[in-house]
């Protein structure tokens, strides 16, 4: 009763607000000003549900406000703040005032509304009032309620759709009689709100029946769920169990558990639930379990894996007969606490993954393999492996321990020519794996069949490999890969796969941007039966570097560019393209774009002499990169002419300055003789030259061989020179040079006999090579001797001496003389100026290498030497009559 009361009260209830209350501009309005009793706003109803209609009037009095006359024209609506254009429903005026009314529909849970008068563009704030808008609680549901051994029955529900208004949620429960016949008495109430949708009541008795009734109210109206009859024991939800567990095998442990507060008479009243997972696992595996009777709960579980860390829980669930006529169910109990067991190690499953790496030889008899293996999964290892085995088998021989290890490879240096079978097992503290068997042939890999492959990117770090089966049972399958850029040998990564699959996601050592290689081997008893490989990237990517430009060759109007291919590690793709922009000056820039293969481009059409911009970018499906700019100035002439431009230039200049070296050198007569005797040297003609001129530095004539008859030219231009008698040339040596020139310095006689007369002079005018006989002083001649000193001896009678040699040599007339020889003849003894004594060793000097004297035929212009003397030769060219007399100091 009271309840209907509060709620029609509540309907009945207007709230308004004058406009003494504090305004609230709308945006963009000036701030109203208020006027405390001039006008009122009010609202009805203030509570209703979404979308309903409500009334609004608003009431002003225009001579409080002193603005004459008002209109309901004037009136501006509010809502929320914003300005709205409500409709004008009733208007009254009358005793002064104006009242107008409208309607609205309240669209949101709550709203505020205002009223305004509008005059000489002001507002004037006239009255505010605010509502609220919701819906009544609807299907509302007791979902389930739990009892506990502590004496108190919770109970869960669906408070049902959004009210939008506050709402209060109240929980009947009284104990019934039987199967809630009656009501026995009241076990309690509880108030809750919305949010928490559950409720607690203390109970005293759980074997009991007991009604259980839930209400909503709030002020649009009200609502209860359905009733329930429940039994106090159907409902138990017993508490979460102790666990222990113990392992002593590989693949099982046992567990045993017990519930707390001996809240249990028997273990068969519940049912128990256990659920285990490996500890770094993310799913359970859950087993239901009945306990048997008078025996601790506990239960083996098995078929785990050895040398595994389990978490493992329980759970219990009470058994009761009344749950066949009680609305409620148990429910389960909370999980226990993780409890932790670990199983027993066991052999491993299966032996290492095993691969193999050839490394290049520097021998060719010798290869270094180096064997390689993965570790084991924990599943596989069962335990910790202790020590990896690798054993080497030859054909036709045992196999034999080739590493005992812990690392994950071996190195081997094996004879290359042979075949080469390894074994690798694994051990730990209980026993050793299945062997791994893997061969290599002899010498080079035999060639194997193809296996197809596809590539596809994954993801941006993985790649999806996919191949088709070969035409044979495969065993396991070895994946490589690595980047292409790379030394493979070294840096690739490789997995074991098992023969069952066709497909694998490569994502280690994967990244964008960068070209791996790929390839697929199929064993086959541990040797590759097939083969397949591929390359991809993962993710393309713009190139993370340009090529350089480097101009070739400038011609007046082209230019031709080169660039290097960019290296594969910094292509981030594969390059499809090159865009080659250039700007000339005052032009517009144009861009040429090239294949990817192209490495040099030609560009024409420039003007001599200008500087031209050259760019160049690359691109990849991943976009492009930009590189650096080069200015290029091209050639103001074409290849060839500048050269012969250049060429004919010197060439002209050096004419020009041989010609005026040649112009001043032939002006001066110095320069003229001595280019003469350069170019032309002087050659005297025999006939007009002088005996001195061509004889060496020290000569000696034998006048004794002449012929009998002298050639005419001879006597014709030599009348006075007595042809007869020479017989040789002999020079001098220089050892004499002291006793010879004391010989020069004295004044020696020389006399001549022709025709009966004598004559002398002095030596030392023969010596000048002035020789005059007294009948020819008037008409003397001169024979100037420029290098030698001609001594002229003539023997009185008879001819001179003859030796067996081609030319004689003059003997002495003895050791004491101081002359030549008095035998018959004359000789002429011609020396240099530094001069040599004329005793007996000046007639040795003259000897040929044979022993011989120099013959005057060896010097022909000899006979061109003229000697002045004071007879004439004779027709026969005999000498006149008498000889020089001896020359004695």
């Amino acid at each position: 009763m009271w309840l209907n009361l509060m709620l029609s009260w509540i309907f009945s209830l207007g709230i308004s607000r004058s406009g003494a209350n504090s305004p609230r501009p709308g945006p963009g309005s000036r701030v109203p000003t208020p006027q405390p009793s001039c006008g009122m706003l009010s609202l009805h109803p203030t509570v209703a549900c979404l979308g309903t209609p409500l009334r609004a009037s608003c009431t002003l009095n225009p001579s409080c406000l002193q603005i004459g006359q008002a209109h309901p024209g004037d009136i501006v609506w509010r809502l929320n703040g914003e300005t709205r254009q409500l409709p004008l429903n009733q208007s009254i005026v009358g005793n002064g005032t104006v009242t107008v009314v409208t309607v609205l529909r309240a669209e949101r849970p709550h709203g505020e509304l205002s009223c305004y008068l509008s005059h000489r563009s002001n507002l004037r704030l006239l009255g505010m009032a605010e509502y609220q808008a919701g819906v009544p609680p609807t299907n509302l549901q007791v979902k389930h309620c739990v009892s506990f051994w502590g004496g108190n029955i919770t109970c869960y529900w669906d408070p049902g759709p959004e009210t939008y208004l506050p709402t209060t949620y109240t929980l009947h429960v009284t104990e019934e009689a039987g199967r809630c016949l009656w009501k026995f008495r009241d076990a309690g109430t509880c108030v809750s709100s919305r949010e928490s949708r559950s409720c607690t009541i203390p109970v005293e008795n759980l074997f009991a029946s007991f009604q259980v009734r839930l209400t909503a109210v709030n002020l649009l109206g009200q609502a209860s769920a359905t009733d329930k009859c429940l039994h106090g024991m159907s409902v138990v939800k017993l508490s979460p169990p102790k666990v222990s567990a113990t392992a002593d095998r590989s693949d099982c442990f046992h567990m045993a558990w017990r519930q707390p507060n001996e809240e249990l008479l028997r273990v068969t009243d519940a049912r128990y639930e256990i659920r285990y997972r490996e500890v770094d696992g993310a799913s359970w595996t859950q087993v239901n379990v009945t306990a048997a009777e008078d025996v601790p709960a506990s239960k083996d579980i098995c078929g785990v894996s050895p040398f595994t860390n389990y978490s493992i829980q329980v759970r219990a669930l009470y058994q009761s007969d009344a749950s066949r006529w009680s609305d409620g169910d148990p429910s389960w109990s909370a999980w226990s606490h993780e409890r932790f067991v670990k199983t027993l190690p066991a052999a491993p499953s299966r032996g290492p993954a095993l691969w193999r790496r050839i490394a290049t030889s520097n021998s060719d008899e010798r290869n270094e393999i180096i064997l390689m293996w993965k570790p084991l999964q924990p599943k596989e290892a069962n335990g910790r492996i202790l020590t990896y085995t690798l054993r080497w088998q030859r054909i036709g021989q045992p196999a034999v321990v080739a590493c005992l290890t812990l690392s994950l490879q071996c190195a081997l240096e094996l004879p290359a020519s042979e075949e080469h079978t390894f074994f690798l097992t694994a051990s730990n503290s209980v026993g050793q794996s299945p062997a791994t068997k893997l061969s290599i042939p002899a010498g080079q890999a035999p060639a194997v069949p193809r296996l197809p492959v596809l590539v596809s990117p994954a993801s941006d770090c993985s790649l999806l490999l996919r191949w088709d089966p070969p035409g044979f049972a495969a065993v396991a399958y070895v994946v490589e890969w690595g980047r292409a850029s790379e030394n493979r040998g070294q840096s690739s990564s490789w997995r074991y796969e098992p023969a069952n699959i066709s497909r694998v996601v490569l994502a280690e050592a994967i990244e964008p941007g960068y070209l791996y290689s790929l390839t697929i081997f199929a064993l086959s008893d541990g040797a590759v039966r097939a083969a397949g490989s591929t390359s991809a990237y993962s993710k393309q990517m713009a190139p993370f570097r340009a090529p350089t430009l480097h101009p070739t060759r400038v011609w007046p109007s082209q230019v031709e560019v080169q660039w290097e291919e960019v290296p594969l590690e910094e292509q981030g793709g594969f390059i499809r393209n090159y865009t080659i922009s250039y700007e000339e000056q005052g032009k517009d820039a144009q861009a040429v774009v090239v294949n990817g293969s192209v490495r040099r481009y030609l560009i024409v059409g420039l003007a001599p002499n200008s500087v031209v911009r050259v760019g160049i970018s690359a691109s990849t499906d991943g976009g492009s990169t930009q590189g650096s700019v080069l200015s290029i100035r091209t050639s103001s002439f074409d290849n060839g002419k500048v050269e012969l431009l250049l060429s004919s230039l010197c060439m002209g200049l050096v004419v020009l300055l041989i010609t005026a070296a040649l112009a001043c050198v032939l002006k001066h007569p110095l320069y003229v003789c001595l280019i003469q005797g350069c170019l032309w040297p002087h050659v005297p003609d025999p006939a007009k030259s002088h005996l001195a001129s061509w004889l060496p530095p020290k000569l000696w004539l034998d006048l004794g061989n002449f012929p009998v008859e002298p050639s005419k030219k001879q006597r014709a231009g030599y009348p006075d020179f007595p042809f007869h008698g020479v017989s040789g040339v002999i020079c001098g040596q220089r050892e004499e040079m002291i006793m010879c020139k004391s010989f020069l310095e004295s004044t020696w006689p020389a006399e001549a006999s022709s025709a009966g007369e004598k004559y002398s002079q002095p030596l030392q005018t023969i010596l000048r090579g002035d020789v005059t006989t007294p009948d020819q002083t008037q008409a003397r001649r001169q024979s100037k001797v420029e290098y030698s000193t001609v001594i002229v001896w003539a023997y009185p009678s008879g001819a001179p001496p003859r030796s067996s040699a081609p030319w004689s040599q003059p003997t002495p007339q003895s050791p004491e003389s101081s002359g030549p020889s008095h035998e018959p003849g004359l000789r002429i003894c011609s020396q240099s100026p530094s001069c040599e004594p004329l005793d007996g060793s000046c007639w040795q000097c003259g000897q040929q290498p044979d022993g011989g004297l120099a013959s005057l035929g060896a010097f022909p212009l000899l006979r061109t030497l003229v000697v002045e003397g004071s007879g004439d030769l004779q027709p026969n060219g005999d000498h006149p009559a008498g000889a020089l007399s001896p020359v004695t100091p």
